[in-house]
């Protein structure tokens, strides 16, 4: 063992098939590949939060959406002093489209604050 090593206390313990499985299992869940520091994590602080963040870049992507649109109707109202209905209905219909994944990122964040 070197001497600059930082952790130099060893911990041995068997698993059998099925343990190892699952811990194998939950390493790919979190998206980790040392095992070492899964464990420590685990031991040290008692869980591990894996957040999808997919509902969050989806949100993100509709939001640039909606504010490319509102510039581009801002820009072309400012050249001609008129908007065209159809520019703001479909500004409307992606506004909508955020309610959901909005309310939907609330109740994930509500749940993991009870946590």
């Amino acid at each position: 063992m070197s001497k600059n090593r930082v952790r130099k206390n060893r911990i041995v313990f068997c698993m059998d098939d099925n343990e190892l499985s699952s811990l194998k299992q939950r390493l790919d869940k979190v998206g980790l590949k040392n095992r070492e520091a899964f464990i420590r994590k685990i031991v040290l602080d008692g869980y591990i939060i894996n957040l999808d963040m997919n509902p969050a870049i989806e949100l993100n992507r509709l939001i640039r959406n909606v504010a490319t649109n509102i510039n581009q109707i801002t820009k072309r109202y400012n050249e001609t002093g008129s908007a065209y209905e159809n520019d703001v209905l479909e500004l409307y219909d992606e506004v909508t489209k955020l309610k959901p994944l909005i309310i939907q990122a609330q109740t994930e964040l509500l749940k993991l604050c009870k946590m």
